[in-house]
């Protein structure tokens, strides 16, 4: 055993807990609880290391501990619980200065360093709990304890508490799970019960609830069973003959996506809006219901498109399944006001501002984003947000880092690349802080884990409008970090006692396989090694937690528990209430508290609960809809809305009333609840919205998702506005296109076009957007109008100035190119004998450019003749521009083809991603053409080219001309520091972990493995254009494809004939022939260098 004196001395030299000396902001914190006694286990390799410092022989009982379980600090003695964590402590500071060392006499803390590093001779081994325990790093205020841990819990990955405080735990023994994309798993998963009998904190007895699971990643508690997200299905499982056992299950829907492991159906919970929410990130689901509660077979088989949103569900009401907005892999969180956050790997808080089922009311609405990223971007807090990580670095990550610090092209390395971590990547189950124990300014915070890092980060949320902005709360350090590197936190959630419990997936190596060189694969173990922990995070004066029994509660005690300052209390009284459904006799005291409860929290479980039973009156609503709480009234406009569908006359006043409410979220709300307004009022209301909060991009969707019906009024109401954003005028004329009234455009036309000869670049450009939505219908602008009429005269009068403001080199640039975009919509032969003409190499360029555009609008066999008239004379950017015209019909591909064969174009001109194309085309007839044309640039066998440009690994890179290539080949896609165009992915995350091999092989073959986020798609409308690209986002009513030079088209999924992945990257294969091994290593070396 380490003597008291050597613990002693270390904590004199300035040490602490975690081997470190105290921060003014984050000290190390000296945790009290669970240090006493050290397990002694029967493990391999370090373990025995351990168990010699702990001063404990192997024992029997095949890992169970062999010292008696030690008690908690309050059921001991101050004094003997104190010398028994000083030299527990002290015995670990030596552990962590061992795995510390490699690090340099720095320490870890310093992410950037450029110390030697010197590789360890053995992987770094588990530790038993206690002395992970006295591993971590938590905030002043604050302390961890131990719930639960192997073999009570083995790779807990989700977990939720019922009534009666038992923990439910979804295990997921077989991640990585090489059999996913199968749907068969390579080792099933599980559901575990755990339960504190003795009340001690500790949940000792645990017991397999059900086995043989699929893929479960998300656990939620419903009427005495459980609902389990189990990719490709939600089942419900419940036990009904009382042995503590799933004997009956249902699957309730179907269909989830089950291709990539990160992406399965997750993060199931309960909300106050009555309905089961959970996060989807797979784009292939689609989801059909199969079951009801009782397992009886539903008739109802049409399945409903996800398309990688989230989802919701009302499991009483079969088949009440809904998408949701999305943009998150694992993790989904509400705040208490019904704000909804999700996170990606490296995005580690994301607000969904457009709620779905708003957006999914007006299908001619185009929406680029629904999600924002919102952390402030300050000192690095962005995407791949910098984390200050205190565990020592893996070995593999070790090995790759001291690959690169001892090459021979070592200088060419930007300082984040010689140290691998410190940055998210790995960013999962989050949890905005609900529990009404922590004290200001810990509270409401969001709660974000990073198990590749250790640690656990959080963010203040800062109202901006109707966002938020994310700010760091903690300075230079994290809320919780471990030295032990198998710490590998990945859900968390609040408790009835108010804390916060975390999921310890305890796992040496937590990537997935895809991310790892297959050299260190071969070397580590990444299947289940049979350990996993629950901590629970507490204020420093927190009590002994008191084990709920809300299943014996009365209905009024249920009520009165509706405005408890715990979320978890307020959110299980509701769930019971749905569950037991109390009939009318318990109006009056959930009304009373609607109405007077001195929680504002309180007031809205209570109006949903009504809502939910059924007892929702008009009289509710619009007493809510005036309440002093912001809060409150946000939710009365959504409880309002089946109101204002039933032309509920008192509700509908008020709510148009509320069109100047202080507070700028209300005013957001009620720009949706518009929508649900029938009366001819409720123009004049979006009105006054837009022209007080237009400026807001938020605001105006918002605004616009409820304009369909009252378009018409609202074009004539702001239609002499100059306060009004013209991107609203022009979504509102594609909304009249796509619902046309000729004798509402005829006074539209009136009001907004009455000066033909003095065109504006806003009017031209409203009046391109109606043509294109005609266009897009297959109907034509031109004809929707008598000739003879007063439309058709002035129409006709706009189209005659157009053409003369394209053609006049005299009028200003914005004026010329909004009138090219209109004539792009003419009629074909007039159409093409303009656009002809601006395309003369004498024509500045960004005339060209657009003339080359708008013939892509024209269905005429003349525009292929055109393209390849003048291509000789094109400049490399209008060639970029005129392939995307060629390929926007399948009809102009011959005249391409015949261009490629008679030598006019070369095959070397066109784009490789336009190759790509052609070779893998639908029509055989393209196809055969184009491998006789270009089969030498497509043939070559990638793990043959990556074999051939092997040597540029071994040539010194030139970082500057790596610039210049970068420049000219990958900027078009890729943004780095402030050069190019974002397309594809994040280059500044995805280079932080890239070894110079990584990278060759992603330059040369870039499908290998590609996220299907940057799948290439290729898109046809009705009017038979065709567009490419990556799906950069969806909605319930669009996609936005996004294409090289950051390009979008944003299209009406009403307008979709065909929609077909390449299965292939948008990045094309075959940059070998553009690039020499040279090339290559200078590239590298510049890709390197740009992430300092």
């Amino acid at each position: 055993m380490v003597s008291e004196a050597v613990g002693h001395t270390f904590l004199q030299q300035g040490m602490t807990a975690s081997g470190f000396k105290e921060k003014s902001e984050c000290a190390v914190h000296n945790h009290r609880a669970w240090c006493g006694n050290l397990y002694g286990r029967r493990d391999s390799g370090t373990d025995e290391m351990h168990r010699g410092l702990a001063g404990a022989s192997p024992g029997q009982g095949n890992g169970r501990p062999v010292l008696p379980m030690p008690r908690p600090l309050w059921q001991r003695g101050r004094r003997s619980s104190m010398r028994l964590a000083w030299v527990a402590l002290a015995g670990l500071t030596i552990v962590l200065i061992g795995w510390m060392w490699p690090l340099g006499k720095t320490g870890v803390g310093r992410l950037c360093g450029v110390e030697p590093i010197h590789k360890p001779d053995k992987p770094i081994g588990p530790l038993s709990p206690q002395q992970a325990l006295a591993t971590f790093q938590v905030v002043p205020g604050f302390r961890v304890e131990l719930v639960a841990a192997e073999p009570e819990v083995i790779d807990p990955v989700a977990m939720t508490f019922d009534e009666d405080g038992r923990l439910w735990v979804v295990e997921m023994p077989g991640y990585p799970n090489g059999g996913v994309a199968t749907g068969k798993p390579t080792i099933a998963g599980r559901l575990r019960v755990l339960e504190d009998r003795d009340g001690d904190g500790y949940f000792e007895t645990s017991r397999i609830f059900a086995d043989d699971l699929r893929f479960p990643t998300g656990v939620c508690v419903w009427r005495g069973g459980v609902i389990l997200a189990n990719a490709p299905e939600l089942i419900y499982c419940r036990d009904t003959d009382g042995d503590g056992r799933a004997d009956f299950q249902a699957v309730l829907y179907t269909g989830f996506g089950i291709r990539n492991i990160q992406q399965l159906a997750n993060s199931l919970q309960f909300h106050f809006d009555n309905w089961i929410h959970g996060c989807n990130g797979a784009a292939d689901s689609e989801v059909r219901v199969i079951q009801d509660l009782q397992a009886r077979p539903l008739t109802r088989t049409a399945n409903v498109p996800l398309h990688a949103r989230h989802f919701r569900f009302r499991p009483d009401e079969p088949g009440k399944f809904e998408p949701t907005s999305g943009g998150g892999q694992y993790g989904l969180a509400a705040d208490d006001y019904g704000q909804w956050f999700t996170c990606t790997n490296s995005q580690h808080v994301r607000h969904i501002v457009l709620p779905d089922r708003y957006l999914s009311r007006n299908p001619f609405l185009r929406v680029q984003a629904v999600t924002v990223d919102i952390p402030d971007g300050v000192e690095e807090h962005t995407a791949a947000a910098k984390l200050f990580r205190i565990s020592p670095f893996e070995p593999w990550r070790l090995e790759r880092t001291q690959m690169r610090r001892e090459g021979p092209e070592a200088k060419r390395f930007a300082r984040t690349e010689l140290v691998p971590g410190g940055y998210v990547t790995s960013a999962c189950g989050i949890l905005v802080e609900r529990g009404g124990r922590f004290p200001p300014p810990h509270a409401g915070c969001v709660y974000v884990c990073d198990p590749a890092n250790n640690v656990i980060h959080r963010d203040v949320l800062v109202a901006a409008g109707p966002t938020f902005t994310a700010r760091r709360l903690d300075r230079d350090c994290e809320f919780l970090a471990s030295v032990d590197t198998w710490f590998r936190p990945v859900f968390l959630c609040q408790g009835p006692d108010g804390a916060i419990y975390v999921a310890d997936f305890y796992r040496e190596v937590i990537e997935t396989p895809l991310s790892l060189p297959d050299e260190i694969k071969r070397r580590y173990n990444l299947e289940s090694r049979g350990r996993g922990r629950i901590w629970r995070i507490v204020p420093e004066d927190g009590q002994r937690p008191v084990r709920p029994q809300l299943s014996r509660a009365s209905i009024a005690e249920l009520i009165r528990l509706l405005e408890h300052r715990n979320a978890w209390y307020r959110l299980t009284a509701q769930r019971l209430l749905l569950e037991r459904r109390p009939g009318r006799e318990v109006r009056p005291d959930l009304t009373r508290l609607a109405r007077h409860s001195p929680q504002d929290t309180g007031r809205i479980h209570a109006l949903w609960t009504l809502e939910g039973l059924g007892l929702l009156e008009a009289e509710d609503v619009w007493t809510a809809l005036q309440d002093k709480s912001p809060g409150v009234r946000e939710q009365a406009l959504v409880l309002a809305e089946p109101f204002l569908q039933g032309h509920e006359p008192a509700i509908t006043r008020q709510v148009l009333a509320m069109v100047h409410d202080s507070s700028e979220r209300v005013r957001f709300q009620l720009a949706f609840a518009l929508g649900y307004v029938k009366d001819s009022a409720a123009a004049g209301a979006l009105a006054e919205l837009l022209r007080s909060d237009g400026g807001n991009r938020w605001m105006q969707l918002a605004i616009l998702s409820s304009a369909l019906p009252h378009a018409p009024q609202l074009l004539e109401l702001l239609a002499d506005d100059a306060k009004v954003p013209t991107d609203v005028l022009i979504a509102l004329a594609g909304m009249l296109a796509a619902h046309p009234q000729p004798k509402v455009l005829e006074r539209v036309f009136t009001r907004l076009l009455s000066h033909p000869e003095k065109p504006s670049p806003q009017q031209l450009q409203w009046l391109a957007t109606l043509a294109q939505g005609f266009a897009r219908q297959g109907k034509s602008l031109e004809k929707l109008f008598a000739p003879d009429s007063i439309a058709g005269r002035l129409l006709a009068d706009w189209l005659r100035s157009a053409e003369q403001n394209a053609l006049d080199s005299s009028r200003p640039l914005p004026i010329r190119l909004a009138a090219i975009r209109l004539l792009g919509y003419r009629e074909a032969a007039a159409a093409v004998a303009v656009l002809r003409q601006l395309l003369a190499p004498q024509q500045p360029l960004e005339v060209q450019i657009a003339a080359v555009q708008s013939l892509a609008q024209v269905n005429s066999p003349e525009v292929a003749k055109v393209l390849v008239e003048y291509w000789p004379g094109f400049s490399p950017t209008v060639r970029r521009a005129a392939q995307e015209t060629f390929f926007a019909r399948p009809e102009r591909l011959p005249r391409l083809l015949a261009a490629l064969e008679d030598g006019t174009i070369r095959p070397q001109d066109l784009d490789l991603v336009y190759r790509q194309q052609l070779l893998q085309h639908s029509s055989s007839a393209i196809r055969s053409r184009a491998q006789k044309l270009l089969a030498q640039a497509s043939q070559e066998d990638r793990e043959k080219v990556i074999a051939e440009y092997r040597i540029a690994l071994r040539l010194t890179g030139q970082a500057e001309r790596g610039r210049e290539l970068f420049v000219k080949h990958c900027a078009v896609c890729h943004r780095l520091g402030q050069i190019g165009t974002e397309v594809g992915p994040d280059l500044l995350s995805a280079l932080k972990t890239k070894t110079p091999e990584g990278l060759l092989t992603d330059i040369l073959d870039p499908s290998r493995e590609v996220d299907n986020r940057y799948l290439n798609y290729i898109v046809s409308d009705r009017s038979g254009r065709v567009y490419t690209g990556l799906i950069a986002a969806e909605t319930a009513t669009a996609i936005t494809l996004r294409r090289s030079e950051g390009m979008q088209d944003t299209l009406l999924r009403s307008e979709i004939e065909q929609i077909q992945s390449t299965g292939k990257s948008l990045m094309p294969d075959g940059f070998e022939k553009q690039l020499t091994p040279q090339d290559v290593a200078d590239l590298i070396a510049w890709l390197q260098q740009a992430c300092r």
